[in-house]
This record gives C-alpha cells, structure tokens and sequence, in this order.
C-alpha cells in the first residue's frame, strides 16, 4: 500500500461556539484524486485552510510525508487553489510570470507547459475579461507551478456550465497524468467527481463520515432490477412464487428488485410464464447522490 503523503488526525476547527471541523482523520495517498464531497458549509474549505496553514486549528494535527511539526517548508512544496485571484489587468502569461518572480520558481518552460495543460497557451486577453471556466483554469495552473507533490482544488468547478465543468474535469485527470502530482478535489456536485476520484471522503456538518475507494464504492452502491409490467403487485407474487425473488412495489407502480441481479432472463421467463405482460427491465446503479444521502441520513445501505 503507498505511503500517506498527507494526513490529519481529529482535526477540529471552532468559532466561538460553532464546531466548523469536528475531529477530522483523514489520509492521502501518492497518487491520489481524492474527492471530498460534501454539500456546501459542510467544512471542505475551512479543512483546507487548516491543512495549508491559512487557519489554525483548535486541534488535532496535521501530518505532511510523515511529519507534524515545522510544516511551513513542507506547505511551500503544495500547490492550492481557494477562490482564484489574479492581477485583473494581466493577462494570463504574465500572471503565471508573476506568481513564478513571488515563489521563487524558475520561469524557463514552466509557465509554456502549464498554459498548454489548461488550455489558455493561445489567450492573450487580461484575466478581468476571463470567463469563469477561464479563471478556474488558470487557478488550476497557479497551483501546480514548481510541480508541487500535493495540489489542493477547492471548488473548482462551482459556478460553471456543463461544457466547463468537461474542461475542467479533463484538465484535473491531465494534471495527474502529466504530473504525477496527487490531488485532493471538493465539490457539491457528486456527479462529476465520481468521474474523476480515485478515493472519495465525504464530509457532513464538519464530521468526515466515510472514506472509500472509488472501486468499493461502485461495489458497495446498491444495484437493483427495475421492472415495468402490468400489474406490480401479481408480478412481486409471480417472483417471490416461482424464483425466491422479495420484490418492493413503488407508488408509480414498477417492481424493484434487489436480488437475482445477474438473473434477467430468469426473471423475465418467470414472469412471462405466470402470465404478466412485461413492458421493460433494466438494471440499475445507486448514484454518488443516492449513496451520499443515505449516509447523512443514516441510512443502513451507507
């Protein structure tokens, strides 16, 4: 198993009487994407801050590559991005140049290589006129300048449409695999870190619930047999009678199943010989939603 390049161990946040992080064990590995989902004000951006030294916890400790204390070298070496901000009269060489001068980072190929990687090598336009994809994807470049190990994406694809929300979700899995860079993405929208996470935690009112692979988490999803016929309820006694099958009957009137999912034809024949007209059937997955909802609810299936 690869080692741990960054981890916390109950990290708490409060403000005044408000919990913000409450207890927060965490673990990245190299070569991550780790998604940390969460519904906004769960507690993603303020963990952030705490890990990048932005804001101090009122406890528990921060681990990077092994070491919890003299962190300040060790955060100089991660890139972040949290609400990307630049010279708005720059345009976006000349604000990678910039940002290069304040790091100490050699300039020769650095700010070329990212521009091509986000794909704004052809922009020449000042950062004030960006669109919001723009602007995300050039944040996403001033985090990875000096090739950093561990590179922190707050949000990034808050606020955009879906043909934005492609490009950034294109320019983070070519960040990895150009890089080699391990990186740790939040986001509310589920959906799309599920198409780019190689772990996930999944953070709720401050209180990390869950870490999972994204692999356990398609095989821990529940996946049930979605069945229309023309009449539920003699179909749910056909299964149960003829294969073993406990069906639930829904209120719009279809059958779920949630055995015998390899069985298609199986069920199918059994119900066409007990006489029910089958319309469909198909199989279907619990989504990164579904999934996420019933572990803030305390669902049995989380």
């Amino acid at each position: 198993m690869l080692q741990p390049i960054l981890q916390t161990h109950g990290l708490t946040k409060k403000y005044k009487e408000f919990t913000a992080l409450n207890n927060v064990s965490l673990t990245l590995r190299q070569g991550d994407i780790y998604g940390l989902v969460g519904r906004n004000g769960a507690g993603k951006t303020t963990f952030f801050k705490c890990v990048m030294g932005l804001a101090k916890p009122t406890g528990g400790t921060v681990a990077i590559d092994g070491k919890t204390s003299n962190l300040n070298a060790a955060r100089r070496r991660m890139g972040f991005m949290i609400n990307p901000s630049f010279f708005p009269y720059l345009d976006p060489r000349e604000n990678l140049k910039y940002a290069c001068h304040v790091k100490g980072i050699q300039t020769r190929g650095e700010v070329e290589r990212l521009l091509k990687l986000v794909g704004l090598s052809d922009v020449k336009k000042p950062f004030k006129s960006f669109s919001m994809g723009m602007k995300q994807r050039l944040g996403i470049a001033g985090a990875l300048l000096g090739s950093p190990p561990v590179v922190v994406l707050d949000e990034p694809i808050n606020g955009l449409d879906p043909q934005g929300i492609a490009d950034i979700r294109a320019v983070i899995k070519s960040a990895q695999e150009q890089t080699g860079a391990t990186l740790i993405v939040s986001s509310h929208i589920l959906s799309e870190l599920d198409l780019v996470a190689t772990r996930f935690g999944f953070i709720e009112q401050g209180v990390l619930l869950k870490e999972i692979t994204h692999k356990d988490l398609h095989d821990h999803t529940k996946k049930s047999l979605i069945i229309e016929v023309n009449d539920a309820q003699k179909a749910a006694a056909v299964l149960q009678a003829g294969v073993g099958a406990a069906g639930t009957v829904t209120s719009d009137g279809r059958l779920i199943l949630e055995s015998h999912l390899n069985e298609p034809h199986q069920i199918a024949r059994a119900l066409i010989n007990g006489g029910i007209e089958l319309y469909d059937l198909h199989r279907q997955e619990t989504t990164l939603e579904e999934y996420f909802m019933r572990l803030i609810g305390g669902g049995q299936d989380a």
